[in-house]
């Protein structure tokens, strides 16, 4: 009977453990805003819309092989409930105006001088333990690559990265991103990945523009760098079909004809920007150059009959409007 009884105990462990899995990755991270870092550094999470996190601990993780393993940053996720987009972002509205659905852990150390996250080699996790995580305590007393958690803790997520020509770092993650030269700043999970502990799931690189900024360098970039790729602090990850919210097409995008059935002509950007076209099933059917003050005329005598989605996006803005094909 006994032995029942743990086993039930036991099953019982597992489909917490999974249940929170399925509910919280790691999503977006800013360690290193261009000129200043506060109060622009963030961090931001992604899970099951509606779902309840408890007992989880955001964790960062010094590599500097003399202090590797070292907590830099914990915070304690517990009765949280997520949005309808189960976004939640850990920063300071001082930097960023976050707005619903998107839970704001409005975090003031966010806030100050010169920042509260590392910018050399680190370790970024997820954690579930019963038993706290705890701030300044060195999860790796030995410094050989092993963790020393809370007994049960399980790692739900996970990616790290080592300063540029640093051969000592030592990372806690088999998920470590690089970039074509030098350190990252910052790093955006792929839309539609929900891959944990997985490089893959991640593209990174360097920042540039001002604090606020979510334009990376082209210069210094991951290899995976996709088209279109940016921060997007309380929304959903770039690029994606689903970023920005549709802006009246009269006031800000003018497309003609619509419907259209061999060309549309765009006018109304801001200076120059890329274009693309997706189709209703997010598939990318066309990109190119929109030019300041000159009519664009995009091809679409391939297409078939039915909704498409035009984004537009440069440095300053991004919107899209939607037209029809019908032949």
């Amino acid at each position: 009977m006994k032995s029942k009884k743990i086993l039930l105990l036991l099953v019982l462990h597992l489909i917490l453990l999974f249940q929170v899995k399925a509910q919280l990755l790691l999503n977006e991270i800013k360690v290193n805003p261009p000129g200043n870092d506060n109060p622009f550094e963030f961090i931001e999470l992604k899970g099951t819309a509606g779902s309840t996190i408890s007992n989880t601990y955001l964790l960062i993780l010094e590599g500097d092989s003399g202090s590797a393993g070292n907590s830099d940053l914990v915070v304690r996720l517990n009765n949280i409930t997520l949005g309808s987009n189960g976004l939640y972002f850990i920063g300071t509205s001082i930097g960023y105006p976050i707005a619903a659905p998107t839970l704001l852990r409005d975090t003031l150390i966010f806030g100050i001088p010169g920042g509260i996250l590392e910018n050399g080699s680190s370790t970024f996790t997820l954690v579930f333990s019963n038993t706290p995580i705890v701030y300044g305590i060195d999860y790796d007393t030995n410094n050989d690559g092993v963790l020393e958690l809370p007994q049960g803790a399980v790692i739900l997520d996970s990616f790290g990265w080592i300063t540029a020509g640093v051969t000592t770092a030592i990372l806690y993650t088999s998920a470590v991103l690089a970039q074509s030269n030098g350190t990252p700043d910052a790093a955006v999970r792929f839309y539609g990945n929900n891959d944990a502990n997985s490089a893959a799931a991640w593209y990174c690189g360097d920042l540039i523009g001002t604090g606020a900024s979510g334009t990376f360098d082209a210069l210094e970039i991951s290899f995976n760098f996709p088209t279109g790729g940016a921060l997007s602090p309380g929304d959903h990850n770039l690029p994606n079909t689903l970023a920005v919210k549709e802006i009246d097409a009269t006031k800000q995008l003018m497309v003609s004809p619509n419907p259209a059935q061999n060309k549309i002509k765009v006018l109304g950007i801001n200076g120059n920007a890329t274009y693309q076209v997706f189709d209703m099933t997010g598939k990318l059917r066309a990109s190119g150059q929109v030019l300041l003050n000159q009519q664009t005329e995009i091809d679409v005598l391939d297409f078939t009959d039915g909704l498409y989605l035009l984004k537009v996006f440069n440095a300053q803005d991004m919107y899209c409007s939607k037209f029809e094909i019908h032949k």
